[in-house]
């Protein structure tokens, strides 16, 4: 049975049914920016001559009830020694929904190990 959809009461539900449906899935991305200090006096930043006991990164969490989830990495400032501030962030586009949300930063040695997530921490407001 072939249905025809020429009549425009028909045709304007369709699109509108596509439109809702468009307008529902589409999520909308944010970015987030952090901005940190970190005292590279305590563990060196990795470098080409150091690659133990050094910082080869920093992670960027969102902690929640059920744990953390790892949003993005940034990598060491070149040339870090001492106390360095203003270190600066960005991460990719990520889906997060509107409300409250606490994010941390981490620092990870060359072994793996990340500092505590609870030592540098804020909390975000993303409106819709």
């Amino acid at each position: 049975m072939k249905t025809k959809l020429t009549n425009p009461r028909t045709l304007l539900a369709v699109l509108f049914l596509a439109f809702v449906t468009l307008f529902v899935s589409v999520q909308h991305k944010k970015r987030i920016i952090v901005t940190f200090d970190y005292d590279f006096g305590l563990h060196p930043a990795c470098s080409l001559t150091v690659t133990k006991n050094c910082i080869k990164q920093f992670n960027v969490y969102e902690i929640a009830a059920d744990g953390r989830i790892k949003l993005f990495s940034l990598p060491v400032p070149g040339g870090a020694a001492g106390i360095v501030k203003g270190i600066t962030g960005t991460s990719p586009r990520i889906v997060l929904p509107a409300g409250e949300h606490i994010v941390a930063v981490t620092a990870e040695s060359a072994e793996g190990f990340e500092s505590n997530p609870g030592a540098c921490t804020t909390q975000i407001q993303v409106k819709r």
